[in-house]
């Protein structure tokens, strides 16, 4: 593998200990794959012959972010055809969007992810048809590892309540017997005993797990972590998460879930155990530092504390929680309890095109709470929270998310010229720079492993455009006959489950909700 020495006026990183790098007129190199050496432009270029010499005086260099939740799917959901929604109906709503190619839209969710610097995702893929599963799996890896990404990749499994909050069969009782036969078809497409999911757990770890990118066979070049993920505690039985922390514990693996996404779900906790979901979790035994939390919005202070002591991670995902109609997660809490907290895009980035830089700049605005003194996100915090820490949970700690020797060559050469233009004051920090106005057309090389991925936002193992006329093609022919009665099934679905979730109202007209972690203006 060739090596580089990558040229900035700054270079901007976390150190891994809560603090922040900034170093000027400065230079990287990489040797296969691996940065050896971070020091004085002038110095390295003195000393290493590399093969190649990228960056310059007009960039600022940054770790590759790393996004720490996402599904996967370049071609949106509004796109597919499901506007945002609360998230209950939402997923319901989504039973009906028409079949893709699991290949091509991995490779295309790959590309725009690379476009804006995201090097490494943590990829959830849905609970596909059972008959299917390995073969999508094999098309969504292979998708990643052609575009040159890392991914962190989970398959999530739901075993109960998948329609509602409520027993399935119990909740299709007091339907249409042709409505609830039709979801019961519809269910019976994914179902999946536990011992399936674990023995096909299994299987995808001992193939995938630390498997090469395809561009060299050597031991640095893996690419793949494989992590267990139960969907949900409303979606799974007790046994199914004990079994799930043994299984993670035996082959040394993270876990992946998604938790108190919504107010209902906390709901859920306090109507089924008395206790939150995170409390729950906490008496199983199931908190520790293997753990990530996708969303994690309605968290009480005892659960902000659980989940700390246990070491967990949160993966806060901004725009999703606000398309949704989650709420806002009370991340200055969690990070003033020494929470590490994580970022994401869900696929549902706030202008769907899943561009953390954008993402990065929508949590540093949203968790400033008004008044002087209140408590604020830091830009040095929110760059940890697309780097740093969203390495923690991935598999790949210690190895991504810090600019340093000995870690993976992972990094994005910002340009500055369109963030300094017509003017910007000399004293204004480098990093509230980047933070504060680079997009996705400012990166202008993003290298993963040591290889340049991208030039002037341009693949260079893909033509992206070809991708998507490949993707056009597909998604213009006519909606398939199956696919326009499981919409018209999930139309007929949708009052059911609304009057469901209203049945739980409290007095206000919805579910208690407490007091909340931010106060943003009063009603007197």
């Amino acid at each position: 593998m060739p090596s580089s020495l990558i040229r900035g006026k700054y270079l901007i990183s976390p150190t891994g200990t809560g603090d922040t790098t900034v170093l000027s007129d400065v230079a990287i190199y990489q040797k296969d794959g691996v940065i050896t050496e971070v020091g004085p432009w002038q110095d390295l270029r003195s000393r290493h012959q590399p093969d190649e010499e990228l960056g310059g005086p007009d960039f600022a260099i940054i770790p590759g972010l790393v996004n720490s939740h996402h599904h996967g799917r370049g071609v949106t959901t509004l796109q597919m055809g499901t506007c945002d929604d609360c998230l209950e109906l939402w997923i319901l709503d989504g039973w009906g969007r028409r079949p893709y190619d699991h290949y091509l839209m991995t490779l295309y969710t790959a590309l725009i992810m690379l476009e804006s610097g995201t090097t490494t995702v943590m990829y959830n893929h849905p609970q596909t048809a059972t008959a299917t599963l390995k073969e999508d799996v094999d098309a969504v890896l292979r998708g990643f590892l052609d575009a040159g990404m890392r991914v962190a990749f989970s398959s999530y499994f739901r075993n109960q309540n998948r329609v509602v909050y409520a027993a399935d069969q119990e909740f299709l009782s007091g339907l249409p017997a042709d409505l609830a036969e039709g979801i019961n078809r519809h269910l019976a497409a994914t179902d999946m005993t536990d011992d399936e999911y674990f023995a096909f757990f299994e299987e995808t770890y001992r193939q995938y797990n630390g498997q090469a990118s395809g561009q060299g066979s050597d031991q640095l070049s893996d690419k793949v972590r494989v992590l267990l993920s139960p969907s949900n505690v409303q979606w799974n039985t007790d046994e199914f998460l004990q079994r799930t922390r043994e299984t993670a514990l035996r082959y040394n693996t993270p876990i992946h879930m998604h938790l108190v996404e919504s107010n209902y779900q906390k709901a859920f906790g306090m109507r089924t155990w008395g206790k939150t979901p995170v409390e729950h979790l906490q008496d199983l035994e199931f908190l520790g530092p293997g753990l990530s939390c996708a969303h994690a919005v309605w968290l009480t202070e005892r659960d902000i504390d659980l989940l700390a002591g246990a070491g967990a991670t949160v993966c806060h995902n901004a725009s999703s929680n606000l398309r949704l109609k989650n709420g806002i997660a009370p991340v200055n809490p969690m990070l003033a309890r020494g929470l590490n907290v994580a970022m994401g895009t869900d696929s549902t980035a706030i202008n769907d095109d899943d561009d953390l830089l954008q993402e990065m700049r929508l949590v540093s605005k949203l968790h400033r709470q008004p008044g002087i003194g209140a408590p604020a996100i830091t830009s040095g915090q929110v760059l940890a929270m697309a780097t740093a820490n969203a390495a923690s949970p991935t598999g790949f700690t210690g190895e991504i998310g810090v600019l340093e020797a000995g870690r993976r060559a992972d990094m994005l050469l910002v340009r500055l010229s369109d963030l300094e233009d017509p003017y910007l004051d000399a004293d204004l920090p480098p990093l509230e720079v980047v933070l504060g106005r680079a997009r996705a057309h400012d990166v202008a090389s993003v290298i993963v492993n040591g290889e340049v991925l991208t030039r002037d936002g341009v693949h260079q193992r893909v033509n992206k455009d070809e991708v998507r006329r490949e993707l056009r093609e597909q998604l213009s022919r006519p909606l398939e006959q199956q696919t326009m009665e499981t919409r018209s099934m999930a139309a007929r679905l949708r009052p059911y489950a609304e009057s469901f979730y209203r049945s739980w109202a409290d007095d206000s007209g919805g579910p208690p909700t407490g007091i909340p972690h931010y106060v943003y203006n009063s009603r007197t």
